[in-house]
């Protein structure tokens, strides 16, 4: 397997160690560039919906739109991760690709 379908398997593979059901919908916070692909086809292959924000957007910001569109989760880079600690989540599930930790899901309460 490629690099980016490594990387989608991986972001499958979180959601369904997180039990998202198909239809639930995935907040990605990702910037463009070579994560952002792979994050997305990820959620498209679980059967879960993802919604797209801009990761420089504040926190408060983001909690408003997680929360409008009934976000179950948060999928960012563990910069924005630790950006966000202030939410009130579950701990981060780190998510592995073909070079080491690249993204982390917050789970939403």
């Amino acid at each position: 397997m490629s690099g980016y379908s490594d990387q989608a398997a991986a972001v499958a593979a979180a959601l369904a160690k997180l039990n998202v059901q198909p239809n639930e919908r995935v907040l990605i916070l990702l910037p463009d560039g070579p994560d952002f692909a792979p994050a997305f086809a990820g959620v498209i292959h679980y059967g879960a919906i993802p919604l797209t924000a801009n990761p420089l957007l504040p926190t408060r910001d983001i909690m408003t739109l997680a929360a409008a569109a009934k976000a179950r989760l948060i999928l960012a880079t563990l910069d924005t991760i630790d950006a966000l600690a202030q939410l009130d989540t579950k701990p981060p599930l780190l998510i592995n690709g073909p070079y080491g930790c690249w993204a982390a899901v917050l789970q939403l309460h």
